[in-house]
């Protein structure tokens, strides 16, 4: 009879190979996270951005700086108050002030001394007023009746136009007080 020999092959140690790579991949991650962060941290002051020229609109210089308003303007060789568009520099909110300085700018019997203080809103009785305080150097104007009613109906029609929710504008010049 023969008995069957069971040789014993010598084990191979298959979770050695296995767990050198896995300490090996772990080892070149680690390596690999100290190195981006040490770079990191050398170049945080530096932001590089790369912008697709195709998502950026090309606009003009003059249109980023500047605002369209609508504006009246008394013309005493006419006697008429017109209305016409000018520019002002670009901001977030335009205030009754950009309006009435765009007047004074472009009514020609306006003086250099001539300016405009404040404008605030109030409601007076019920109604939404503007309250436009001028220096007293419009009390000259004053004097000519005809060149201060075509201004202050200048300033009235532009107020009332480009605020929707004013009913009345006041205009005072040294506690003097004129409605139109």
């Amino acid at each position: 009879m023969q008995k069957k020999t069971k040789e014993k092959k010598p084990k191979k140690k298959k979770g050695l190979l296995n767990s050198n790579f896995l300490v090996t991949l772990l080892f070149l991650i680690t390596v690999a996270v100290v190195a981006i962060n040490r770079y990191d941290n050398e170049h945080k002051s530096k932001i590089h951005v790369d912008v697709d020229k195709n998502l950026v609109q090309e606009t003009t210089q003059e249109e980023e700086t500047q605002n369209k308003i609508s504006i009246f303007v008394y013309d005493p060789a006419t006697r008429t108050v017109n209305e016409r568009e000018i520019t002002v520099p670009r901001q977030m909110n335009l205030i009754e002030g950009d309006f009435i300085n765009g007047i004074i700018r472009n009514s020609n019997y306006i003086t250099e001394d001539m300016k405009f203080r404040s404008a605030y809103n109030l409601r007076i009785d019920n109604v939404n007023t503007t309250v436009v305080k001028l220096n007293a150097s419009f009390a000259n104007l004053k004097k000519d009746a005809e060149l201060y009613n075509g201004f202050s109906q200048a300033v009235t029609n532009t107020i009332l136009k480009n605020f929707p929710n004013i009913q009345s504008v006041l205009i005072q010049i040294d506690g003097e007080t004129n409605t139109r």
